[in-house]
């Protein structure tokens, strides 16, 4: 039975109302987002995954005969190959090979796959006692609850809760001796070992398992029997394929540069010691079998989207990076998988269901694709699969049914007081500039577009305003809903097309949806070229009128000393690759910017994510919050409508004396009076 909004929302708020489990999110995830910079000190980020995602697109074109020649050079070396088409089928394989070795203990390292196939409770079932061999999976197995991360399963456990657990003092290196002394002997007994895979390199027949503890090394060696159960996705052509993967992944990870065990294991242990006759299972397995999974990964294969999924290394770096992850746990966001890759791979193996509500936990930050260490396009895969989300809460569904009828909206707003902007009259004189105000600056952060309006005509420019627009269509995009995006897009384009000079918006995100965002939304408007190639965002636009001296700032003054603490919104930072360009103009202007500490990345926003998910929103805000008290500023300052309206609203909430403004703003007020 699917799982109801109210019980998914009390899951959600229990999560948000754990003090320790928030405490303990914050502290691990900000320190392996700490560890992965440190990483990457050693390596060229960018150089490196463009490489590796190169490889893994390409293994994936060969993936029918790389597959062919990986059974090849198995059975050469004296393994057995078993192709499994879905989880049941997986499950009834492993099963037989485990009966047939008189399985009674059967070991395992982590491994997703297996969770994937639920493989535990059908062992089980089998009467076979399966032992969790990896720490946290131990943990994870007695609480009688699943991995909340890809790398780190009993990330969300406290201290408190190991200790418990394992009946030993709060102390990790003596809950770490409690469990190696438990698991010794069952290490000895067991008849069955089963690992997943990192990486399977066709060219040798080889398997590799990247771990950290040790127990993947014991789980592959002492049973008689090793079973590998990893996706025909890990396949790869070469050798250099495999370290490709090794460089980026550790990094990725942990911030290793290399783990602490890489096992190769081509085929099952064998000798020639004796006499030069060669013998299977000298000291470790005497079979070595590899069942490899379909499961809906051929069908994301075929998709020219979601083929790019498949290139993942299972790093987990994109939980790391997802502020909302950070904030409800991976128990809340996703299914089996969990974090953003999550999302994208559950439909695939556990159908849309069972992401219906998961996946509106994303704030689109795209923060997830700029960690990732193959530039998989999570953000809008996640789109993709929300298009067909029906889970959506009652004031989600009524703003966007209400919003696309723009003169109903409109006059909710005039009747709750929000005015549309109102510009000064334009000077007769120089040419002119477009306003494309945004919605939120039309009718609630008026203050930025008379800013920009000032800015606009101080360097010698008209600024016109035409009054027939209303939404770039983000708002319902983001929610899904490609068609309506697509639609109020269209109206914005009829709008502009016969205004005149660039067309600039003080709204970042409102610029990326025009120029980048709405062609995949399907927009195909002949006018979004034009209109496209006219946009300018404001940031880059007021820089190079301070660059060149076009505006009037007083000289000899410093800003007052004002020190502004500078929000990148996401957006801005991930979408534009605005960073340094917000930062020079406020220090062109004459301020001091001081950057803000990375607690969460997002403000928490998100458009329609605010309204879906508030309490979420909120506890992004405050993170936010904290991290700005941090800098010692009384100034934040952004380019972003929406994050100023959310954290400007989170401030006052609670109750600081924090002025929230947009850069322009900042800017209009260093212009030097008219003579």
């Amino acid at each position: 039975m699917a799982e109801s909004r109210r019980h998914f929302k009390q899951r959600v708020e229990k999560a948000l109302a754990d003090e320790p489990l928030q405490a303990n999110m914050v502290r691990v995830m900000t320190a392996l987002r700490e560890r992965r910079a440190v990483g990457f000190e050693s390596l060229d980020f960018e150089r490196g995954r463009q490489d590796l995602k190169a490889r893994r697109l390409d293994n994936l074109h060969q993936l029918p005969a790389l597959l062919t020649q990986f059974r090849e050079r198995l059975e050469e070396v004296g393994g057995t190959f078993h192709l499994a088409r879905d989880a049941e089928e997986a499950r009834t394989i492993i099963g037989d090979i485990c009966r047939r070795a008189g399985a009674g203990i059967v070991t395992k390292s982590k491994s997703m796959a297996t969770e994937e196939i639920f493989l535990n409770p059908y062992l089980e079932s089998m009467g076979m006692e399966v032992v969790e061999t990896d720490l946290g999976e131990r943990a994870v197995q007695l609480l009688h609850e699943h991995p909340s991360h890809l790398i780190a399963p009993a990330i969300h456990v406290t201290i408190e809760q190991w200790a418990k657990t394992f009946d030993a003092p709060p102390d990790p290196a003596q809950i770490q001796a409690k469990v190696r002394a438990e698991l010794r002997q069952k290490f000895i007994n067991a008849s069955v070992g089963i690992s997943g895979a990192n990486f399977a390199i066709a060219e040798t027949g080889t398997i590799g398992i990247v771990t950290n503890e040790g127990n993947a090394d014991l789980t592959v060696t002492l049973p008689p029997v090793h079973i590998a159960l990893f996706g025909i996705d890990k396949v790869v052509a070469t050798l250099d394929d495999a370290v490709a993967i090794l460089r980026m992944l550790p990094r990725s990870g942990t911030g290793q540069r290399i783990s602490t065990y890489v096992n190769w294991i081509t085929g099952p242990s064998r000798s020639a010691d004796i006499g030069f006759s060669l013998t299977i299972g000298a000291h470790g397995p005497k079979e070595m079998h590899c069942v490899v999974l379909d499961n809906g990964r051929e069908e994301m294969r075929a998709d020219p989207l979601f083929k790019g999924a498949l290139t993942c290394v299972r790093c987990g770096a994109c939980s790391n990076a997802c502020p909302p992850f950070m904030a409800v746990t991976g128990h809340q966001f996703g299914y089996v998988y969990n974090g953003p890759i999550g999302l994208v791979l559950t439909p695939f193996h556990h159908g849309e269901a069972a992401v219906d509500l998961p996946q509106s936990l994303c704030t689109q930050c795209n923060a997830c694709q700029e960690i990732c260490p193959v530039d998989i396009e999570l953000p809008r895969m996640i789109l993709e699969h929300r298009r067909h989300s029906h889970k959506k809460s009652l004031a989600k569904r009524g703003l966007l049914t209400l919003w696309p009828r723009k003169h109903l909206v409109q006059a909710a707003m005039d009747v709750a007081g929000r005015r549309r902007l109102a510009l000064p009259r334009p000077s007769a004189g120089g040419d002119p500039v477009t306003l494309f105000a945004s919605c939120l600056v039309d009718r609630v952060l008026p203050e930025a577009g008379k800013a920009l309006a000032r800015i606009v005509e101080a360097a010698g420019y008209r600024m016109e305003f035409p009054r027939a627009q209303w939404c770039c269509g983000l708002m319902p995009a983001n929610a899904g809903r490609f068609e309506a995006g697509v639609r109020l897009n269209s109206d914005l384009l009829r709008a502009l097309k016969d205004s005149e000079g660039p067309i600039v918006t003080p709204s970042a995100s409102c610029f990326g949806a025009v120029t980048i965002d709405a062609a995949e939304w399907g927009q195909q408007d002949p006018e979004l070229v034009g209109i496209a190639g006219r946009m300018r965002d404001s940031t880059r636009f007021v820089l190079e009128l301070l660059e060149e001296e076009r505006l009037p700032l007083p000289s000899g003054e410093g800003g007052g000393g004002s020190r502004v603490a500078y929000h990148d919104s996401c957006q801005s930072l991930r979408q534009l690759g605005l960073k340094a360009e917000p930062r020079r103009v406020l220090q062109l202007a004459g301020y001091e910017v001081v950057d803000i500490p990375d607690v969460a990345n997002c403000c928490g926003f998100g458009g329609t994510f605010s309204v879906d998910w508030p309490q979420v929103a909120d506890r992004l805000a405050q993170w936010k919050l904290d991290a700005v008290a941090k800098t010692g500023a009384t100034v934040v300052a952004s380019d972003n409508p929406g994050c100023l309206m959310h954290i400007r609203d989170a401030a006052r909430r609670r109750g600081l004396d924090l002025r929230v403004a947009h850069v322009l703003e900042l800017v209009a007020e260093r212009l030097a009076s008219p003579s």
